[in-house]
C-alpha cells in the first residue's frame, strides 16, 4: 500500500498553486524560489500518488476532490521556479522522477479524475443491481416484473452518463472497484456499460412478461365469472380480490352460482389490536355501499 496521500501539507500546497503560478518567474528568485518549488514538488508528489494507488486497487477513495487543474498549476509554478526538465522529486512512492514527467503525471490524474467521478455517478445504479440480483450476480428471476419496472427507471441513466464519460476521454479499460471496496471484484466502463444494458433487458423484459401473466390471469377469471353472468362492479371485485377466498353472510366462502347471487362480499383483515371484517355490498351486479368494522382480537368477529 502506498503511504496516505492526502496531508494537509499537500492539500494546503496544492491549494495555494493557482496563485503561486501567476507569480512573474523574474520573482521566483532567492527566499522565494526554493519554497516555490519545493511545494510544487509535494503538490506533484500527491497526484502521483493518487494516479498510482488507483490504478494499483481500482479504489477511488478521496484520492480525486482536487480538480485537475491544480495540478496543472503545480507544474507552472514548479517551472516558474526554475524546477527543470532534469530535476529530480519524489513520487508519493518514494520513486525518484524527473521534473519533465510531471506534465504526464498531471494528464494521468485528469484521466482518472473523470473516470472517479463517473464511478460515483453510477455506483448507486450499481447498488440496485446487485440488490435485485442473485448469488450469481445475474438478475433475480424471484423478483416481480414490478419490482423491476421501478428499477429500470433508476437504473436507466447509466448508458448515458457512461458514455457521456468516455466521449470526454474518461478511460474505459482501467479496472476499478464498482462499490468502492478493497474486495470488490474489479470492472472497467465497458464492463459496467454492459452490466447496466443487460440488466436494463432482463428488468424490462421481466415487467413486460409480468404484465403478459396479469393479462392472462384477468383474462381467465373474466372468463371464468362471466360464464355464472357476473359483470359490472361485482365483476371487478372478483377479478381483483378472486385470487383469495371471497366470504359470504356468516363468513362462509362463496362459489358457483353464489358468487352472482350473494348481496355482500366479506373480506378479513386485521392490525395489532383488531380483527376487520370489510363488508362491499351489491345491488345485482352494481356496488352500492362499503363499510368495515373492528372487532376486539380478545372476541369473536362476523360476517352479517
Amino acid at each position: 500500500m502506498h503511504p496516505p496521500r492526502f496531508t494537509v501539507r499537500w492539500f494546503a500546497a496544492a491549494a495555494a498553486l493557482p496563485l503561486l503560478a501567476g507569480l512573474d518567474p523574474r520573482v521566483a528568485r532567492g527566499d522565494d524560489h526554493e519554497e516555490q518549488a519545493r511545494e510544487a514538488k509535494i503538490a506533484l508528489a500527491g497526484f502521483s500518488s493518487s494516479v498510482k494507488d488507483v490504478t494499483a486497487t481500482g479504489v477511488f477513495g478521496n484520492n480525486f476532490y482536487i480538480e485537475p487543474a491544480a495540478c496543472a498549476a503545480a507544474v507552472a509554478s514548479g517551472t516558474a521556479a526554475g524546477l527543470g526538465p532534469t530535476d529530480p522529486f519524489l513520487d508519493g512512492a518514494g520513486a525518484t522522477v524527473l521534473w519533465k514527467r510531471a506534465p504526464q503525471i498531471c494528464a494521468d490524474y485528469a484521466r482518472l479524475f473523470g473516470l472517479g467521478k463517473t464511478v460515483e455517478a453510477i455506483r448507486p445504479m450499481f447498488e440496485t443491481i446487485r440488490a435485485f440480483s442473485g448469488p450469481d450476480g445475474k438478475p433475480d428471476p424471484s423478483v416481480t416484473g414490478d419490482a423491476y419496472r421501478a428499477t429500470v427507471a433508476r437504473v436507466t441513466p447509466c448508458l448515458a452518463i457512461i458514455d457521456k464519460a468516455i466521449d470526454a476521454s474518461a478511460p474505459a479499460d482501467v479496472p476499478y472497484a464498482p462499490f468502492g471496496n478493497q474486495g470488490d471484484t474489479l470492472i472497467t466502463l465497458t464492463d459496467a456499460r454492459k452490466v447496466c444494458s443487460d440488466y436494463l433487458s432482463f428488468g424490462a423484459g421481466a415487467a413486460k412478461a409480468d404484465d403478459a401473466k396479469a393479462a392472462g390471469e384477468v383474462s381467465a377469471l373474466k372468463t371464468k365469472y362471466g360464464k355464472l353472468g357476473i359483470a359490472g362492479d361485482r365483476l371487478e371485485y372478483l377479478v381483483k380480490w378472486g385470487h383469495k377466498p371471497v366470504l359470504g353472510k356468516g363468513c362462509v366462502e362463496l362459489t358457483g352460482k353464489a358468487l352472482k347471487t350473494s348481496a355482500a362480499f366479506f373480506d378479513l383483515g386485521q392490525d395489532d389490536l383488531a380483527w376487520i371484517v370489510y363488508k362491499t355490498q351489491f345491488k345485482g351486479d352494481k356496488q352500492v355501499k362499503y363499510t368495515q368494522k373492528r372487532f376486539r382480537k380478545d372476541g369473536d368477529y362476523s360476517c352479517k
